[in-house]
């Protein structure tokens, strides 16, 4: 096979992974990644969370090297379409400070939790983004 050849196998190969299930990763539900933050890793569950009725959830972990202030900033401002509940704390750990935004849309079906974390002694602020849609 010539390199040409393997080049436009390999083009397509890549353009068809969008079709096999593999979209590109920069959201969860409606809740985008923080730009820049890298992705750690993800998992699905069914049940009842952070005190919503039962829903099948996913969850993205990131990490980042920008300041905690404003990756709280950058999800404090994210708005969800139809959002009509938000909770919103703040607390501080003797690791950093940790900061958590719960929002469900007006229907209540569909639900969103994120997470912040300043981890001071490991040097960066880890993301959970987690979306349930309700059963």
């Amino acid at each position: 096979m010539s390199p040409l050849s393997r080049v436009i196998v390999m083009l397509l190969t890549l353009c068809a992974l969008p079709a096999a299930g593999c979209a590109r990763r920069d959201r969860v539900g409606d809740l985008p990644f923080f730009p820049g933050a890298s992705y750690v890793g993800s998992t699905s569950t069914t049940g009842e969370q952070f005190g919503f009725p039962p829903a099948s959830w996913q969850q993205v972990e990131l990490r980042t090297q920008a300041a905690f202030e404003a990756v709280r900033d950058f999800y404090a401002k994210t708005a969800i379409g139809g959002q009509t509940a938000t909770f919103e704390s703040e607390q501080p750990k003797s690791t950093g400070r940790v900061y958590n935004r719960f929002m469900a849309d007006q229907s209540r079906r569909r639900f969103y939790a994120v997470t912040i974390e300043e981890r001071t002694g490991l040097g960066h602020v880890s993301v959970l983004l987690r979306y349930g849609v309700a059963q």
